[in-house]
């Protein structure tokens, strides 16, 4: 049984070198692309951000959208009703602010993810006020930009080959607790899956040139969809064009998280994987169920029978090795992460152990995952509990308790306010 485990041990380093590798190629990717794109393609941009409830610091990370370093853009903050928290801190900042910028209420999805009504309940917005927008960007609420976030996100795009732009999110534990930091860890690790050709667009940071947008018809596709930037991944990629990471992009989240929220929200991203990506939700099942296997394996072989003999002192070894080769990848996007956020490294400096040393306890973490997601097409995003019958097919299977019967209903109407929107910068 030793020499089977020293067997598993052996093929598990190679996989880790293998992913060493993956994380070598994107820290040289991410720091060797220089930023300072301000004075590159620069059109006229919408950023549209779908909201829901009060994120932690959720004025801190919407107040910098209305501070962009960027010629010509307007805003469209979108809540399910006027009811939700959001609506309130939102209309205040608005007033505040001399940037162009509306507040839409959207009205309660049917058949479809509230996200994504929400995000089309903007666009149908955008439509009736504004042609002249050539950039679709969207944002999430929780995540923090840079002043330059939306000028590097949208420069990209003066490559006709480059059909999508996006950023990514990093989780920066407001303190030390381990469920927040196996989240930070957890959410790290897809930073390798990003790069001059992406495999997904992260619907929290992505930029499309709203003639894109069209042409693929990634309106169309969302009817019925949970996942918005799943789809709109998939209708970059059948056009075959790329979709690219910008590293300038990264944006910072603040996170303190229990172990409810790590569960609830990394079992609920491996369900929806299932579902819009099976063969990349098949690659982490055989990945990490062949990590826990052979490590967590072999280390309850080694405590079982001790270091008596050559072949425990070698399964020990390579052990060691794949733990070591682990931190080191760990380290790497650590090291990338904080030259990207400078202005938040002092933040995450405390937390950087986690990256090196939780590695093995993340692998456990997947694991529940993908037993989980193999057993349920149900997720609850945003206490809206959601059915995935297919990719263009979902059921709302329950909701909070409304606030307010006013605002019920999908066909409740659409409404924009904002004391500074500005009648000369309408179309």
């Amino acid at each position: 049984m030793e020499t089977l485990f020293t067997l598993f041990a052996f093929l598990l380093l190679l996989q880790s070198l293998v992913a060493l590798a993956a994380a070598l190629r994107f820290a040289r990717y991410a720091l060797r692309v220089p930023a300072g794109r301000l004075g590159r393609y620069q059109p006229k941009a919408a950023v549209v951000v779908p909201c829901r409830g009060l994120d932690l610091e959720f004025e801190e990370n919407i107040r910098p959208l209305f501070a962009q370093d960027y010629h010509d853009y307007e805003l469209i903050f979108v809540t399910e009703s006027e009811a939700d928290p959001a609506h309130a801190a939102l209309s205040g900042l608005i007033r505040q602010s001399h940037r162009s910028a509306w507040l839409v209420v959207a009205g309660e999805a049917e058949g479809r993810g509230q996200k994504i009504h929400n995000l089309c309940a903007a666009l149908d917005t955008l439509n009736a006020i504004d042609r002249r927008v050539e950039v679709l960007v969207f944002a999430d609420a929780d995540a923090r930009p840079g002043r330059d976030w939306l000028a590097e996100l949208v420069a990209p795009l003066g490559d006709p080959k480059i059909g999508a732009t996006t950023g990514f999110r990093w989780y920066l534990p407001a303190r030390g607790r381990l469920s927040s930091l196996l989240l930070a860890a957890w959410n790290a690790s897809a930073l390798t899956l990003l790069g001059e050709r992406s495999g997904f667009a992260w619907g929290g940071a992505t930029a499309v040139r709203r003639e894109t947008f069209d042409q693929l018809g990634v309106r169309r596709r969302w009817e019925g969809a949970l996942s918005d930037d799943y789809v709109l991944t998939r209708a970059v990629h059948e056009a075959d064009q790329r979709i690219k990471f910008v590293p300038p992009c990264l944006m910072g989240t603040r996170t303190d998280a229990g172990w409810d929220e790590l569960l609830e929200f990394s079992t609920r991203q491996m369900t929806i994987t299932r579902i819009y990506a099976p063969r990349v939700w098949g690659l982490a099942c055989a990945t990490h169920s062949f990590y826990n296997l052979a490590f967590w394996g072999g280390l309850g072989m080694l405590l079982v029978t001790g270091l008596g003999g050559g072949a425990s002192e070698t399964l020990a070894s390579l052990l060691l090795a794949i733990f070591a080769l682990g931190a080191m990848a760990g380290w790497v996007r650590a090291v990338v992460a904080s030259h990207l956020l400078s202005a938040h490294h002092r933040a995450g400096r405390p937390h950087w152990w986690a990256f090196l040393c939780l590695g093995p306890l993340v692998s456990l973490v997947y694991l529940y995952n993908l037993i989980a997601s193999a057993r349920t097409n149900r997720v609850v995003w945003r206490g809206i509990g959601y059915e995935m019958v297919s990719p263009s097919k979902t059921v709302i299977r329950q909701r909070p308790a409304a606030a307010s019967p006013s605002d019920q209903g999908a066909g409740a109407p659409v409404r924009q306010i904002g004391t500074r929107v500005g009648a000369g910068k309408k179309d």
